[in-house]
């Protein structure tokens, strides 16, 4: 997935959200309210770049690291928070049976999502 961002620059990960998401748009606030200089946060709608990769970056939370490696969904989500100072709390979400529970509320959410975005 090749997003163009002129935004983000090399030295920072990037958080590509939903900008028309009350929900997304709301934690993204929060995020950037508590955000250290590293992560660059871009509204998927400001995106010049083909609708393929414009739907992928819908489908879920995605945050490409400065190294270029993709995270996806709760991964995402917690990288994001490592750059504020909630980092250690954002990380127990990735621990054994947390994660399940994580996740799961993460894919319930996700459905809810969709069909939100599929109704706009």
């Amino acid at each position: 997935m090749h997003a163009n961002n002129s935004t983000a620059t090399k030295s920072a990960d990037t958080l590509y959200f939903d900008g028309q998401c009350p929900i997304c748009s709301a934690e993204i606030g929060r995020l950037q309210s508590q955000l250290d200089t590293d992560l660059t946060c871009v509204d998927i709608h400001d995106l010049d770049t083909t609708p393929i990769e414009r739907e992928r970056l819908f489908s879920e939370l995605h945050l490409q690291k400065a190294d270029g490696t993709w995270l996806v969904g709760l991964q995402a989500n917690v990288a994001a928070w490592q750059h504020t100072r909630w980092r250690s709390l954002a990380q127990i979400l990735l621990w054994p049976g947390v994660r399940w529970v994580a996740d799961m509320g993460y894919r319930l959410w996700l459905r809810w999502y969709q069909a939100q975005r599929a109704a706009r």
